[in-house]
């Protein structure tokens, strides 16, 4: 697969990227729902190696020739995922709601907003990043969130979202860094549970992440974390 694409900060990326047969069909083989599509991401070998490959592609300017500074990388991550087509699941496969894995989004060259924040959250969590990474629920929308202590410190100013540990990236708009869409945050999952608000959930009349199951598991983690 050969992707190329423009930076936020205007950079012009090429990375060549294969990716087996075997592995896209075996990774379409899985059925995930948010919470299994969310783990499985961040431990994506594809994931990793992308990342892998990303501090090694060429970039232009000065950096095209030397180690790539964590800002340059974090950059190069969210344009790739940005350049991928937003798609449906309606349109692109016909169907209400299906999860990709981070192969499928990859070789499909598009996804919905699940699929890319899945994207980013797997690339940002790998060794060539390290970051402390979640998803941030909306009502009919999903984000990426990465804990503030793990940007680069260009970034430290950054809002960060309910909860106060992490920040957001959208991964289907070029908003800057701590930006999105003025929805209310109805939830944030990195490791467990970091914030969820119940009010707002109810508020929002609607079914939440379309699985009673997934949020009840959200819910009971909830419980369960000290106050």
């Amino acid at each position: 697969m050969t992707y190329e694409w423009t930076d936020p900060s205007g950079r012009e990326w090429h990375l060549e990227f294969p990716i087996e047969r075997s592995a896209y069909r075996e990774a379409a083989d899985e059925a995930h729902g948010y919470l299994s599509g969310f783990k499985a991401a961040k431990a994506s070998a594809h994931a990793e190696r992308l990342t892998e490959a990303l501090a090694n592609a060429s970039a232009t300017g000065k950096y095209t020739r030397r180690p790539l500074p964590e800002s340059v990388l974090l950059d190069g991550a969210i344009g790739l995922v940005h350049s991928l087509e937003y798609a449906t699941d309606a349109e692109s496969i016909g169907a209400p709601d299906y999860i990709r894995t981070v192969e499928e989004t990859l070789v499909d060259g598009c996804g919905d907003c699940e699929d890319l924040t899945y994207l980013l959250v797997g690339m940002l969590s790998q060794p060539a990043f390290g970051y402390r990474t979640a998803m941030v629920i909306l009502p009919g929308h999903m984000l990426a969130g990465v804990h503030r202590d793990d940007l680069p410190a260009a970034y430290a100013d950054a809002p960060t979202l309910p909860g106060g540990t992490h920040v957001a990236i959208e991964c289907t708009t070029s908003r800057p860094i701590g930006e999105f869409k003025d929805e209310p945050v109805l939830a944030v999952y990195g490791d467990g549970v970091e914030y969820i608000d119940r009010s707002a959930i109810t508020d929002t009349g609607e079914e939440f992440l379309q699985d009673p199951t997934q949020f009840q598991t959200i819910a009971d983690a909830s419980a369960k974390r000290p106050q």
